[in-house]
């Protein structure tokens, strides 16, 4: 065969692949279905990043175990896993085949966006590198450059077959992505995994119910936002807009440069805690020893008898405290930290039995605490009003009237990284 005739052959057959390729991910739009491009692999092997995949909007009521759905939460980007369990009532339950773990948070029907029917493989890739360029810029790109190689090589007809039809992939799969992309939630080692699992955090937290939580996440400013409403904190001496405890979140972190600094807490029992709580906070030391009893959350009248709760740092400034005061007696669980400048997550959790202090997703210490926690006017606080603030940056702090299971801590620190 000449190389002229080995070029026509190659570019027909390379023009037929692709016309069918095309044509598998475009024509089902003629009745509604909606194509993504895969862009993580947490739905490895049955679809991997690079790969489209076509969503039909089936209502949710015939959705059964096994299928493969696309859903989006509002203010986040599509994910596609499959539906483990669950139903219509409370929620589907979801998991990336390559994931150890099922998402953290049901998903409701009305944010189901449909079925996955056909999966179209690699035909996303030129679009999911081209994801950053907009749409018309890509489309006259690919036509203009396909105009200029087809006049340079006009008789060859192989060559401006196959030019045709990669021109065509560009243009047309930079098109999909362009409106909205498959964010695939993983826990599988890709590239995009982080900040994909990032986004559950909060979602998380949320689902947990706490009575309060803050982000912590404002750019300036002396307010912190509750997410739940009830109590929005007024910060004194306090920085923002420092890096979270989040990997990969955008969301950003308070500082408490000096033992002076705080956010308090308006006044009220809605933070006041006689059965069983949790309370956790994400904190990075920037001084060491740290203020000497630095205090990190704390809902404390200043003597014996006056501590709903708190987690802080000890007299010598080198160990983190879990404390309650019951009307049985004061109860503490502590544990030795290093001088690391590292974000840890600290919980201290009350079951009406025992308290436990939680240091990085894991049990540190515990010790019986029985009786009921005293109650206090006092204002709850982030940091303390008598200059007795720990020093360093303080993130997502959420209060709970409920003692969360050993696994939910665990879980929740590891969506954190």
């Amino acid at each position: 065969m000449s190389p002229r005739a080995f070029g026509a052959a190659f570019g027909s057959f390379v023009a037929a692949v692709v016309v069918v390729l095309v044509g598998w991910t475009f024509a089902p739009l003629l009745w509604g279905w909606q194509p993504l491009v895969v862009t993580s692999d947490s739905m490895a092997p049955a679809a991997r990043r690079g790969d489209i995949v076509l969503i039909d909007p089936t209502p949710t009521g015939t959705l059964r175990p096994g299928d493969v759905l696309t859903y989006r939460r509002p203010g986040s980007d599509p994910v596609t896993h499959r539906l483990v369990g669950g139903d219509a009532t409370t929620g589907y339950l979801t998991k990336g085949d390559a994931n150890h773990q099922t998402d953290p948070q049901p998903v409701r029907p009305d944010d189901v966006l449909g079925r996955a029917r056909v999966l179209v493989p690699l035909l996303g890739w030129p679009g999911l590198t081209l994801r950053a360029v907009p749409v018309a810029v890509v489309f006259l790109g690919g036509l203009g450059w396909l105009a200029v190689v087809v006049v340079r090589h006009r008789r060859r007809a192989g060559v401006r077959a196959a030019v045709a039809a990669l021109a065509a992939v560009t243009s047309l799969s930079g098109s999909v992505v362009a409106p909205t992309y498959a964010a695939f939630a993983g826990t599988t080692s890709t590239a995009l995994t982080a900040a994909t699992r990032s986004r559950f955090y909060p979602q998380a937290v949320l689902t947990a119910g706490p009575v309060s939580y803050w982000r912590l996440g404002e750019s300036s400013g002396t307010t912190r936002a509750d997410q739940m409403g009830v109590a929005p904190l007024t910060c004194t001496g306090a920085g923002a807009g420092y890096t979270g405890a989040v990997v990969k979140d955008t969301d950003t972190a308070t500082r408490l440069p000096v033992a002076a600094a705080r956010c308090q807490a308006p006044t009220g029992s809605a933070l006041t805690m006689t059965t069983a709580f949790t309370v956790i906070a994400w904190e990075r030391s920037l001084a060491w020893p740290q203020t000497t009893n630095g205090r990190i959350v704390a809902k404390y009248g200043g003597a014996v008898g006056t501590l709903n709760y708190m987690l802080a740092w000890d007299n010598t400034g080198k160990a983190i405290r879990a404390l309650v005061d019951t009307n049985n007696g004061r109860y503490t669980a502590i544990r030795a930290m290093t001088n690391d400048a590292n974000w840890h997550m600290v919980a201290m959790i009350w079951d009406t039995v025992n308290l436990r202090l939680y240091i990085d997703g894991i049990s540190v210490d515990g010790l019986a605490a029985p009786g009921t926690p005293v109650s206090t006017s006092t204002a709850a606080t982030l940091g303390y009003i008598a200059s007795d603030s720990m020093v360093g940056d303080i993130d997502e702090v959420a209060i709970f009237a409920r003692a969360l299971a050993a696994s939910e801590i665990a879980d929740l620190y590891a969506l954190a990284q």
